[in-house]
């Protein structure tokens, strides 16, 4: 509800454009009109606060510019950019994939696990250098972390999610702050905490 997202006593912004009232912190544009160049970059399911249990809705994506030229140089540099992606590129060259049977889990192939390896040794030298100890943390938490930091919210849609009674779990969305759980109870031992 609105009075658990605006806390009693701080204030809140609301934009009108015709009949939306939008609550966020904007900005919103006055009107429409100033948009010249539209284009829709994807659209996906989402659930309200990430309550997979609630009515589906549907987020649609786009960027807008004040003129045309200024969204065909965009798009040419997204189209630039996927030359460089790199899960694309280690596909290619037969580094890793990916497979329906664990979503969003990369598999090494014998080239991709060098170089895996050689980063983590990478790592872990870095770490010592640093001051900091290394932990290993869990795959799936809890989504009660990922709404506590924010991250649902943000990430919801792409996050794979474990519907289980009691409560659901997933795997960490991006730069979700997975090793602070850890990090918190090597602190509590007397020692640095950071990893992955």
């Amino acid at each position: 509800t609105i009075m658990n997202k605006v806390p009693e006593g701080s204030t809140c912004t609301a934009y009108r454009c015709g009949p939306l009232i939008d609550l966020c912190r904007g900005p919103h544009l006055p009107h429409t009109g100033m948009v010249k160049a539209l284009a829709v970059t994807k659209n996906s399911a989402a659930h309200w606060k990430g309550n997979i249990s609630s009515t589906p809705l549907q987020r649609v994506y786009g960027v807008s510019f004040p003129d045309k030229k200024r969204l065909k140089e965009h798009q040419a540099m997204i189209e630039e950019a996927k030359l460089r992606d790199h899960r694309e590129i280690g596909r290619k060259q037969g580094l890793f994939f990916f497979h329906i049977l664990s979503p969003g889990s990369c598999f090494f192939l014998p080239h991709g696990t060098i170089i895996y390896n050689r980063l983590m040794n990478m790592l872990r030298v870095e770490y010592r250098t640093r001051g900091y100890s290394e932990v290993i943390t869990p795959n799936i938490f809890n989504l009660d972390l990922w709404r506590t930091s924010g991250h649902l919210d943000m990430y919801a849609e792409n996050m794979f999610i474990l519907a289980s009674k009691p409560s659901a779990s997933s795997g960490p969305p991006p730069s979700a702050p997975k090793a602070l759980p850890a990090a918190a109870q090597v602190d509590d031992a007397g020692g640095a905490g950071e990893g992955g």
